[in-house]
């Protein structure tokens, strides 16, 4: 069922109960790969405050998984500027940002959660990814340490983590396990 206006033409406010199921239908078409149905239910979503946020983070899901990593980031950006606590924000903020070749910024969108959130053990661990990609062996040994001190799972994760590979060999990385 679609949402009526009101009198004035003006869409309706929709019920946290509407945003949750529209959230919901978005999902399901992205797991279907159904993408453009996607952005249509997270566009649905921006019209109404209560689901603005969803919506906003919906749509920039959407475009990473569709791989269009660019148009996500401007979709972060507005995203963030209204929650910037948001940790899967910056997340996704620095994946897009890697993934378009711009190492440099997804490094600061790290920087920027853990100035935020200091205990953040993925913030931690995405940024030893991005720091070991750009060579920095000792900053990034040193974030994954964090990274695994906050949450021992990521020590997994970092075994088969290909944005390690150059260190691999090292006998300070191998140590940290």
């Amino acid at each position: 069922m679609e949402d009526k206006e009101d009198k004035a033409g003006e869409p309706r406010e929709l019920s946290m109960a509407r945003v949750l199921r529209i959230a919901q239908e978005a999902e399901g078409f992205m797991e279907l790969g159904l993408f453009h149905r996607a952005l249509e239910r997270a566009e649905k979503l921006l019209s109404s405050r209560a689901g603005r946020q969803a919506g906003l983070s919906l749509k920039a899901e959407c475009y990473r998984q569709a791989n269009r990593f660019a148009e996500a980031i401007p979709v972060l950006e507005e995203a963030l500027k209204e929650w910037p606590d948001d940790e899967s924000l910056w997340v996704n903020m620095g994946w897009c940002r890697k993934r378009t070749g711009r190492l440099d910024l997804a490094i600061q969108a790290m920087e920027e959660l853990l100035a935020r959130q200091p205990e953040s053990p993925i913030g931690h661990y995405n940024l030893a990814c991005y720091l070991a990609l750009a060579g920095e062996k000792e900053r990034c040994l040193g974030e994954l340490r964090l990274a695994f001190e906050l949450d021992p799972s990521f020590k997994e994760l970092a075994r088969e983590e290909s944005d390690f590979d150059s260190l691999r060999d090292d006998p300070e990385f191998q140590k940290l396990f």
